[in-house]
């Protein structure tokens, strides 16, 4: 069985490799002897990424049908007339031919030949139905549109549907996901944008993302990562994932300027009351104009305490975060995935700033709803509240988490064999 995993996006956001790596396992849980391709907008260092598991040597990886240019603005709007000329007579191939790739050539034609002889397509864009990343968004859906004229299975893991702005979206959304065989969402209001959407001819399964089944580092590994790191796993420490963010559409009166600020005092009274560290853990390197570990050292630049930090400033992969989330007391995160793989590998409890509804709702899924405030509304007077309430109430907060983590890894699994297993009948 050759099975495809596409949307894959770049390894410099830890999310975007623990959707892959996992993508990967549940594959290999499908079928074991499956051989597998990745198409990504990433592909050096996904692959470099990959090959440092010796199991990952004979995987495939392409880069996602449409390649994003870089260079001049001139440039963009040539790529983007001869990718809808192209999309165009993809189209009028698909009307006649289930394989249009017969009749082209090029890199684009391999990817279609690479999909035709899938038996599943796996799609983990995960937040790519959404028009914050408009320039994306329109694009994804219409390879995905492709594949299935192609007659592809298109399953959807770790969906998020929005935010959607625009009427354009939700009609080749609509139109898009309708024709997917499944679609596991990771949160309610997605789940609920399906059926506003009109969504009903595929498997719908309201579950949860899938980087909750990683895995952290072999105790062996440990003490080398920690080594370099220059971090001590014996001394209580405090992980903080931060972000600059877009903060369209965002109600609140709170902006990036605020945001950094109270997320400042929270640190300089964590290390004032507590004599606990803080260890800045970026989950995005080496992208956007503000990555994580720039948005740190923003924030740094306002603490009084900064002998008391010990930012990281390299990527790591998803094993290796884990491992360091697994050793800290709690965690205050901004990011989804410091989120997921803070309290599913590490299985240490968090407080949250939301910065989109995807992570409120992982929140009140894993019983932290309480422990967390969306962005827009960031102040440091809740989360001072909220840090002494976690620490107040740690032992109960471990248990809850233990309990509800290992109830939802159940869960997700059960409704990937279940449906799996299911189709093959």
């Amino acid at each position: 069985m050759h099975i495809v995993i596409t949307e894959c996006g770049s390894a410099a956001n830890i999310g975007s490799m623990a959707l892959i790596e996992n993508a990967m396992n549940i594959a290999r849980r499908i079928d074991s002897q499956c051989t597998l391709t990745i198409l990504t907008s990433d592909v050096d260092r996904v692959r470099k990424s990959l090959n440092r598991n010796p199991i990952n040597k004979d995987v495939d990886i392409k880069f996602d049908l449409f390649k994003f240019p870089e260079g001049t603005n001139l440039h963009k709007i040539i790529w983007l007339f001869n990718n809808v000329l192209w999309i165009v007579l993809v189209r009028l191939l698909c009307l006649i031919t289930c394989k249009p790739h017969i009749f082209l050539y090029g890199r684009k034609a391999d990817v279609l030949q690479t999909i035709s002889k899938a038996e599943y397509v796996i799609c983990i864009g995960a937040e790519r139905i959404n028009d914050v990343y408009y320039k994306t968004a329109y694009l994804s859906l219409e390879a995905l549109d492709i594949y299935e004229k192609m007659r592809a299975k298109l399953v959807h893991f770790s969906l998020t549907i929005g935010p959607i702005f625009y009427k354009s979206t939700y009609k080749k959304a609509a139109k898009v996901l309708n024709k997917s065989l499944a679609i596991f969402v990771r949160d309610q209001k997605s789940y609920d944008l399906l059926k506003e959407l009109n969504v009903s001819k595929p498997k719908i399964v309201n579950s949860y993302d899938i980087a909750i089944l990683q895995q952290k580092l072999p105790n062996y590994d440990e003490d080398r990562l920690f080594t370099e790191l220059g971090i001590d796993k014996n001394n209580k420490y405090v992980c903080v994932s931060v972000i600059d963010w877009l903060f369209r559409k965002a109600k609140g009166p709170v902006r990036q300027a605020e945001y950094n600020q109270s997320v400042a005092q929270t640190l300089d009274y964590i290390i004032e009351k507590y004599n606990i560290k803080i260890v800045f853990t970026p989950t995005v390197v080496g992208i956007y104009k503000v990555d994580d570990v720039t948005a740190a050292k923003n924030i740094m630049t306002l603490m009084k305490h900064k002998n008391e930090v010990t930012a990281i400033e390299k990527l790591l992969s998803p094993q290796e975060l884990a491992t360091v989330f697994s050793h800290c007391y709690f965690s205050i995160v901004t990011r989804m995935h410091a989120a997921i793989l803070c309290t599913g590998a590490g299985n240490r409890p968090i407080i949250a700033i939301n910065y989109l509804y995807k992570l409120r709702e992982y929140m009140k899924n894993i019983g932290f709803e309480k422990y967390s405030i969306d962005i827009d509304y960031t102040n440091t007077s809740d989360l001072i509240q909220f840090v002494d309430n976690m620490i107040n109430n740690y032992d109960g907060n471990q248990n809850i988490l233990t309990i509800q983590l290992d109830k939802m890894k159940a869960s997700l699994l059960h409704d990937i064999d279940t449906y799996f297993k299911h189709i093959h009948i």
